[in-house]
């Protein structure tokens, strides 16, 4: 079982220059990629998302490529003389118009990006692509490894829940067998009370016990508690994504707590009830962030 949350970093430096890949991801419904990359490398876009689709299938997976030339690249500025010389000439009316002190300066200038010009290396996109996509194949096996490992934690969390979840529905078995004839004692003596002379119908009796022994009676409820919860122990060792799987048992699991909670409303069983569903919820927040 793999975690949606995890990270991952390469770096590869080739003839081309330097890069430098670090992706991470995040719980989400479905795979959805968020790519940064260098401007000259944007028609790379679709090929880094169908990489990631091959390593993941769910969770909002951020991109990020740094790249930096190589030195024979890196002297290719150059600096745009007409445009600082109309920012020149536009700063200075400004202050004039302004009134405010001070002269225009080399940094005042330095920052318009039209001022200092970069003749970009073109670059062929296969060229790109199989420079890129070793680093960035390896930044996606390292953040799987780390969403298998959290994956694999969260899988023994699970475990200790449903065994805890089992041990209640258990315990609501037995007490279950035992509110019949609780009910049975608690109705002799609402009658003694009420009227200590009237005569006590037998046949009567039981047949309101065995009417209160059919509306109560959740050995259905118990058993497909324990039908989901191997269930959910089964899917556990899968291989393939079952983030959605899960969750759908839990609705189910969910759903078992409450009819067995509106059926018997003893105290006693009310409470193990509450307990059970706290569990189901700690599964529930876990499996937010399965894949």
């Amino acid at each position: 079982m793999d975690s949606m949350t995890g990270f991952g970093k390469a770096e590869f430096k080739s003839a081309l220059g330097t890069f430098t890949v670090e992706v991470s991801s995040v719980n989400n419904r479905f795979l959805e990629v968020s790519a940064r990359l260098p401007r000259q490398f944007s028609a790379m876009e679709p090929k880094v998302r169908e990489l990631v689709g091959r390593h993941v299938n769910r969770g909002k997976v951020y991109i990020y490529v740094g790249f930096s030339e190589g030195e024979e690249n890196t002297d290719r500025f150059s600096i745009n003389v007409k445009a600082a010389a109309a920012y020149a000439r536009q700063l200075a009316a400004l202050r004039d118009q302004l009134h405010i002190g001070g002269e225009v300066t080399i940094g005042d200038l330095l920052v318009f990006p039209e001022v200092v010009k970069s003749d970009e290396t073109a670059f062929e996109d296969e060229e790109i692509w199989e420079q890129l996509e070793a680093p960035l194949a390896e930044a996606m096996t390292a953040l799987v490894r780390m969403r298998r490992r959290e994956g694999e934690a969260m899988a023994r969390d699970m475990k200790q829940r449903l065994d805890q979840i089992k041990e209640i529905t258990r315990a609501v078995e037995k007490e279950a067998a035992q509110s019949v004839d609780r009910y049975r004692d608690r109705l002799l003596v609402r009658i003694s009370e009420l009227a200590e002379t009237i005569q006590l119908d037998p046949n009567r009796l039981e047949q309101e016990v065995a009417l209160q022994a059919e509306r109560s009676d959740i050995t259905e409820e118990c058993t497909r508690m324990f039908s989901h919860i191997d269930q959910y122990d089964a899917d556990l060792r899968r291989d393939d994504p079952v983030g959605k799987r899960l969750n759908f048992i839990l609705q189910e699991m969910n759903r078992e707590a409450n009819t067995i909670a509106s059926k018997c409303t003893e105290a006693s069983i009310t409470r193990l009830v509450i307990s059970m569903k706290e569990e189901i919820e700690k599964l529930r927040e876990l499996v937010q962030n399965v894949e």
